[in-house]
């Protein structure tokens, strides 16, 4: 059991770094914030993010538990996270060969005013692809971790909450420090990366999806 967990919490931990390392509007508002306000501020938003998926986590476990148990929304839940995933890859390797993402986004344009924990909050529900992630990719690890009962959800969130909270806190110390955070090149490579990855864990994903249907 020990060794399905570790798995479990890698697999979260892979998967939630190819997001929070794709330019989004969490990533822009944490550097925003920690520029013209600090580190601690910067720290706040990504704290924000992660709090609000907490609550998403409880109300799904508690509030949709016997909805999820159902093999055809399992069948479903498994194979769109897969072809999401899929597509997710196929974006990040095609932006790298078309140079299109970089560690330098337009920051400090509409800037809204408020707390910077609450900034974390509004950016995350008001992106749609985080709405889709947690639809398909997020529900569908959130399955696999409930058949370890709760120990497995907490797996899942600390892998998760673990690849966010260590690169929005290391961009929110780059930021407050005037520091470059990696050239375009390694960033990149880390993606890629991430992206092959991935394609591997969208094949899981669908084979998981389909055999709930066996």
């Amino acid at each position: 059991m020990l060794l399905e967990l570790s798995i479990l919490f890698v697999s979260s931990l892979i998967i939630g770094y190819s997001g929070a390392l794709m330019p989004g509007p969490v990533l822009v508002v944490t550097m925003d914030e920690a520029t013209r306000r600090g580190f601690k501020a910067g720290f706040l938003v990504p704290v924000g993010h992660v709090l609000l998926e907490l609550i998403l986590i409880v109300f799904l476990v508690f509030g949709l538990a016997e909805l999820l148990s159902l093999k055809p929304i399992v069948a479903f839940i498994g194979i769109f996270g897969g072809l999401f995933l899929s597509w997710i890859a196929y974006t990040i390797l095609k932006d790298i060969v078309r140079r299109k993402v970089s560690l330098n986004p337009d920051i400090g344009s509409n800037r809204l005013k408020m707390g910077s924990m609450a900034l974390g909050v509004y950016t995350s529900l008001s992106n749609p692809y985080w709405l889709i992630w947690w639809a398909s990719v997020g529900a569908g690890l959130l399955l696999q971790s409930l058949e370890f009962g709760i120990i497995g959800v907490i797996a899942f969130y600390l892998g998760h909450i673990l690849s966010n909270m260590s690169w929005y806190s290391f961009v929110a110390f780059a930021m407050a420090r005037g520091m470059k955070l990696m050239s375009d090149r390694a960033y990149r490579t880390i993606l890629a990366i991430c992206g092959a990855m991935l394609i591997l864990f969208s094949i899981f994903f669908i084979e998981f999806g389909l055999s709930s249907l066996a």
